[in-house]
Parts: C-alpha cells; structure tokens; sequence
C-alpha cells in the first residue's frame, strides 16, 4: 500500500499559471520575442532550462540569461500570482491523518518551494520539501528532484508520484514509482496517458480517493468476492497469492477464456476498479476492453465494477487459463 506520496508543486498543489506564465513573457521579451502569457502555460512544470531550447532554440548563454530574467520576476512578483488549488489544504490534512508521508518533489528552485508553501500554510504537511539545488541544471531534472525524495525514504515500493505534466510520470518512472495524473493542472489527459501515467485524477475528489481508498476497498473486495480471506494478510502480502478463488461465489457461474472476454466487453459501464499489481496499484479507470488488459505485461489485470456487481481477471505469466468473467448481481 502507498505509505509515501510525493507531490509536484506547480499544477498540482497551486495553480501558479500567471506568475510562471508572467515571468517566462517578461524573459522573452529581452530577447525581443513578444508572447501573450497565456499561450505560455507549455511552460508550467518543466525546467526553463529544457523548454526554452525546445520551444524557442534558445542557446545555452541565452537560456542563462532568460533564466536569470525569469527568476528576477517571479521572485519579485509572480511567486504571488499564485494560490492553493480550493481544497488542497483539506486534503493534505486527510492524508497526513491516515498516517502517510507527504513529500514535495518541484523542478523549482527549492528555496522558491519553501517560500511559497510556508507563505500558503501548506508547508507543515510535508516532511521534506524537494526542490531544483540553484545553479544544477541536472538536478532541476524532475527524475533527479525524485531521487533525492526518495533518500528520505526506507521502502520505495511504496511510494507514488502525483502531477500534472508528462515530466511527472517519466521522472517517476525512472525511479521505478508509478505515477497518479491530476487532470485539474496544465498537462491534460492525453499529455499524461501518452506518458503512461499509472492512474488518471479528474479533481481533487478522484485523487482524494485514488490515496485513501485501498484499505476500504480492500475490505469491499473481500466482503464480495473473498469469504475467510484476512484484510491484514492481504496487505502484508500484497497479493502474493491469487485473489482468483478455484470456485464461484455466491453460486454465481463463472466464464472462462472467450467466453469471459465476450461477457466482459458486453458491459455496459463508465468507470471501474482496476487492480494493476495488486492492491498497492488500485485505481479507478475508463472503460477497458478485454482485448486492451491483453497488452498489460507481466502482471495480473483484476478490473471491478464500482458497484461490486461483477469481476473480471486477465493472468499473466502464472500457468492458469484466464481470463474469467464472473457477474454477482444474477
């Protein structure tokens, strides 16, 4: 289960769009390049460093000067061109009372991240606030800004990135967390499904449960589908033994092979649970096809109806002869 959660700052924790947006226009305007701030939102998370290359060809000498610009700005003014998204705080506060540990882990400069969490009254959540060292090219790497979060931590197995843009999910990925996309920040869904974002968060409601509901709904998976299953040995193993039972419950029939994969796609649904690597990866997902949790590699697929109306499980890699498809509400 997720013990450790490390938060991206910009689109995620604040909507800090005007002030980056702000100071990256007054940047490009030394350089005589005239841009509307808000057509510059491309820039709200990744490193100046990166994105001015990218999306202007700047030079290295340029893109020291533009960032020397930058900063003189946003330290100035646009670090107050900034606000908690509404709700952040309640939301922090939930976590840290279900007893996870909450981290920072921004591409901005950290003295930068410090001062504007402290400034909102959000800072006394995190235990460690993870920024870009000044003057580190490298370190402003949001892999790197990971890595170093991830010092602090004993067991990363149970760590997950939360954010808003792609950079998020590779930098968590190169450290080998799955990563949660916030579709209320400035990537977009398929920014962050094109990144391979583990789960998607529609508002702070979604992420709110994506974090806290894997004790409860571990308690409703077992009360549906396992009879004399234990809650605490199921967290402890996580999963380590099949949740897929040699018989039916409640005398409901269970399919097999195509027939499973044919009931399954029949369904008419929105969304549901879907367990990726066990519990430790819940989350709520779109509709899915059979054909689809197929390309899912090395690890058993469970997706659920929200409702706990039906089940269906698609194995990998374990000698059985999935997938099966098995409807509770007959």
């Amino acid at each position: 289960m997720w013990k450790t959660i490390l938060f991206d700052l910009d689109g995620t924790l604040t909507d800090s769009a005007p002030g980056i947006t702000n100071a990256v226009s007054r940047a490009l305007a030394h350089f005589g390049i005239a841009e509307k701030p808000e057509s510059l939102l491309e820039f709200i998370g990744p490193p100046l460093n990166e994105s001015l290359p990218e999306y202007y060809g700047f030079t290295p000498e340029q893109t020291v000067k533009a960032v020397e610009v930058f900063r003189e700005y946003f330290m100035e003014k646009g670090w107050l061109e900034n606000a908690p998204y509404p709700g952040i705080g309640k939301l922090l506060q939930d976590l840290k009372a279900a007893g996870l540990q909450l981290m920072v882990a921004t591409s901005k400069p950290e003295v930068q991240a410090v001062r504007i969490l402290q400034h909102f009254g959000l800072a006394m959540y995190f235990d460690r606030i993870c920024g870009a060292p000044l003057g580190n090219e490298d370190g402003a790497r949001k892999a790197s800004v990971i890595r170093a979060a991830l010092s602090y931590v004993k067991d990363a197995s149970s760590v997950v990135m939360v954010g808003d843009r792609w950079h998020d999910v590779t930098g968590a990925h190169e450290n080998g967390l799955p990563c949660i996309g916030v579709l209320y920040g400035y990537g977009g869904r398929e920014e962050l499904q094109n990144a391979d974002a583990e789960f998607l968060a529609e508002d702070l409601a979604a992420l709110k449960h994506l974090l806290l509901f894997e004790a409860k709904l571990a308690e409703r998976w077992l009360k549906a589908f396992g009879a004399g299953r234990n809650l605490e040995q199921l967290r402890d193993a996580c999963y380590q033994g099949c949740l897929w039972p040699p018989a039916p419950w409640n005398g409901a029939p269970v399919l097999e092979g195509g027939e499973a994969e044919r009931a399954f796609d029949a369904l008419d649904y929105d969304t549901a649970y879907i367990f990726r690597e066990g519990i430790t990866q819940a989350g709520v997902t779109c509709k899915v096809t059979a054909a689809g949790l197929k390309q899912i590699q090395g690890s058993d697929v469970y997706v659920v109806d929200k409702g706990f109306r039906w089940t269906y499980v698609h194995t990998h890699e374990d000698g059985w002869m999935g997938p099966y498809f098995c409807c509770l509400d007959e």
